[in-house]
């Protein structure tokens, strides 16, 4: 490594230094000539008797190891002393054996030999930065240590070293003493391996291009050969490679034999040796890569070539990639070259090598090439359903939309089929992506890798195959059909009219159907009117049947959880328990929100179809019926006026009828009664009202509160089955009475139970 402040360092002393630095347990130093170092200085650290000397640490002192001391011209100008002196307190001096220092450049280590070589410092100079790494963890092989330090990859062996002790710093302004107490030379820092060992010093599959009447074998590491032979023909050392001139016409190979310089060994298997020989084919024909860097680690691999005609011959050529034979797909000559389409299969090395050799008794390569090779792209895929939002899944009843991104610069994945298992077509440029029907289980989508630039007649060829890195089911998509929409509905809703055909009602309206059609109703759902690209429905069918005041009918409730599946047989369900006039029959269907069946859109994020149907049965315009009254409180208008307490009979009824079958608020009314049966006083001083039987008639407005409980205010003249009864008109005139008459008008509320009548 070039130490760039060499020269500052030689410069004499003429200034202040800035940092010295001296190992534990050294002798004392003295740092500055003619100058005194101002203490006291921390523990550990010791100033001798004159001032100008300095004793470091002794070895294993916890001391600081680095720390800032006044100097001055003298004792006495220490109190205004502003220059300052770095001390720094390195490792002990470390003892490098000069014979036991070796540099592995190819394994990117060096190993080390001597005493106190814990944190030895290792600095190299390479790629324009300067890096250094140290012993950490040294052997000790009784007194002697060994140490192996990493280094950085690549290194030439030509790369240069220096050495520091553990702890001391580097620069300019840094001056360095030894355990003796005095400088050391920065020369002495230079660190030269005694034995530089390489692995290899020829490229793997390594061929000599003749084409150009030369050849040249690059070198791994050129400083370190010194010579080479080629046998007849003739070889030099230059530009870091050995050049090859004069190679006889008929020769197919090339032995050379390469003489390394001093201290450079290479190794071969547990020896190491100071010649390099090896046979190398003799390369006639350029070969041109076409399709750009191959991939590895992807399956059915292809490179496309271009080979010259006047290369060939006529002869036949075996193709090799490695050491193992290629397949020649597509073979195209154009112009005065032959453009050829080999399958090289699954490559796993950082680069590879093509050789072309005649196939014939003459044998010897035509070509080769080595390129480097580039990671197979990851594809990244969507499968999206149109309106519907990204699925996870391939379906099988449906075309989907698959997009795929992932491919460099200058390159497109394209989607393949999988025969069996799915198909994809293009079209309106988009991929269309659809699963065999009936198929289930999970695949991987695979994608073509195309390059894009490559001459014309290779354009569209599959690169390499590329699988996703996930695995996706294959299933049926389901997707929310319209139960009621179109000329053919799915699922209807059927009654007979008042002719007794069969009519299919209409989905949320409100419909009225004859009494004696009620027994008719029944839901048809028709499965083989599903589309295939629907997949299997999943549905409830809810019927409810409601009294016309309000009370359901358990009996002719209905729910039922169903599958439908597209060209299944029709299903057929008819409807029970509407028993009387105005019952109101509600049918639902509706498909079960189930995100596993179905593929419901992300964005709407609205219900799934369903269908409703609401039908009431007809029934008369008015109803007649009799219920249990208890009035509390009826008035009794005419003399003896008065209240009439507690009241209880039986009452019947006549009210209009809407067309739903509620009643009218206002009815005629006529009954039995019992009246006043806890007697009061009609007037002061009189006799209290007799208990009686009262026949009513009159009219009466009636509130349902359901299940046949109502109440009511009603207005009625009654007839009382009763003894006479004698009051006073006048309270003050007790002597003057008169005969209540059995006619009187009452008014009052009531709470009355229970409805038995019929509708006419």
């Amino acid at each position: 490594m070039r130490a760039w402040w060499l020269p500052l360092a030689l410069i004499p002393r003429l200034l202040l230094a800035a940092t010295a630095q001296m190992p534990e347990g050294g002798r004392p130093v003295a740092p500055l000539k003619g100058r005194v170092l101002c203490g006291p200085l921390p523990d550990g650290w010791r100033l001798e008797a004159d001032e100008h000397f300095v004793r470091p640490p002794p070895l294993g002192s916890k001391a600081e190891r680095a720390i800032d001391v006044a100097v001055a011209s003298d004792l006495e100008a220490c109190a205004h002393a502003t220059e300052k002196l770095t001390l720094v307190a390195m490792g002990p001096w470390p003892e490098l054996d000069p014979a036991g220092v070796f540099f592995f450049p190819d394994e990117a280590r060096m190993e080390l030999r001597g005493r106190h070589l814990a944190g030895v410092q290792i600095i190299w100079e390479a790629n324009g930065k300067t890096s250094q790494e140290q012993c950490l963890d040294p052997a000790a092989v009784g007194d002697i240590e060994h140490c192996v330090v990493p280094l950085e990859r690549n290194l030439v062996a030509e790369t240069g070293f220096r050495w520091l002790p553990a702890g001391a710093r580097q620069g300019p302004d840094v001056t360095t003493y030894g355990g003796n107490g005095q400088p050391v030379d920065p020369s002495g820092f230079v660190l030269k391996p005694s034995r530089i060992v390489i692995s290899q010093l020829l490229a793997p599959a390594a061929a000599v291009d003749m084409s150009q009447g030369s050849g040249k074998i690059p070198l791994l590491h050129p400083r370190a050969v010194a010579g080479a032979d080629c046998g007849l023909a003739r070889c030099e050392i230059a530009d870091g490679a050995v050049l090859v001139r004069g190679v006889p016409a008929p020769a197919t190979n090339l032995s050379v034999q390469l003489r390394l310089a001093p201290r450079v060994y290479i190794q071969r298997g547990d020896k190491q040796e100071t010649t390099v020989t090896a046979t190398l084919p003799l390369v006639h024909c350029p070969l041109t890569l076409v399709t750009g860097a191959p991939l590895r680690n992807a399956d059915d691999a292809k490179v496309g070539l271009r080979i010259d005609q006047r290369c060939l011959g006529g002869a036949q050529v075996r193709w090799t990639v490695g050491a193992e034979p290629a397949e020649v797909v597509k073979a195209v000559r154009v112009g005065d070259a032959d453009l050829v389409l080999l399958r090289v299969g699954r490559l796993v090395g950082d680069k590879v090598t093509i050789t072309a050799a005649r196939d014939d008794t003459v044998g010897g390569i035509i070509g080769s090439i080595t390129s480097k090779t580039e990671p197979a792209p990851r594809p990244h895929a969507t499968v999206e359903l149109p309106g519907r939002g990204r699925i996870d899944f391939i379906p099988t009843n449906r075309d989907a939309v698959l997009t795929v991104t992932g491919a460099a610069e200058r390159s497109k994945l394209v989607p393949l089929s999988v025969e069996g298992v799915y198909g994809v077509r293009a079209e309106q440029g988009k991929y269309l992506v659809r699963g065999t029907q009936n198929l289930g289980g999970l695949v991987s989508l695979r994608f073509g890798y195309r390059v894009e630039g490559i001459p014309a007649e290779l354009a569209g060829t599959n690169l390499a195959v590329l699988t996703e890195t996930i695995q996706r089911p294959v299933r049926e998509a389901s997707v929310p059909a319209s139960l009621t929409k179109g000329a053919e509905p799915i699922a209807e809703f059927i009654c007979a009219d008042k002719k007794g055909e069969p009519q299919s009602l209409p989905p949320g309206k409100p419909t009225r159907i004859s009494f004696d059609s009620r027994d008719t109703c029944r839901v048809v759902i028709h499965q083989e009117r599903l589309k295939p690209e629907d997949g299997m429905q999943e549905v409830v069918l809810d019927v409810d049947v409601t009294r016309a005041e309000g009370g359901k009918r358990p009996e002719a409730s209905l729910s039922e959880r169903m599958v439908l599946r597209p060209g299944g047989e029709t299903r057929l369900f008819f409807l029970k328990g509407a028993a009387e006039q105005f019952d109101r029959i509600v049918v639902r269907l509706s498909h079960v929100v189930d995100e596993t069946r179905y593929v419901l859109s992300p964005v709407a994020r609205q219900a799934p179809p369903s269908a409703q149907w609401s039908v009431t049965v007809e029934g008369g315009w008015a109803r007649l019926y009799v219920t249990v009254a208890v009035p509390a409180g009826l008035y009794r208008m005419n003399e003896p006026a008065g209240q009439l307490t507690l009241n209880f009979g039986v009452l019947g009824r006549l009210t209009s009828l809407d067309k739903n079958g509620k009643e009218g608020l206002l009815g005629l009314e006529t009954g039995l009664m019992g009246v006043g049966l806890i007697p009061q006083r009609a007037a002061a001083g009189t006799d209290p009202f007799p208990r009686t039987l009262a026949a009513v008639m009159g009219v009466g407005v009636r509130v349902n509160l359901g299940g046949g409980a109502a109440v009511g205010v009603h207005l009625w003249g009654a007839y009382e089955f009763r003894d006479s009864y004698e009051y006073a008109p006048d309270p003050k005139v007790k002597d003057v009475t008169k005969f209540a008459t059995r006619w009187s008008l009452i008014f009052g509320p009531s709470i009355s139970i229970g409805n038995v009548g019929t509708n006419l």
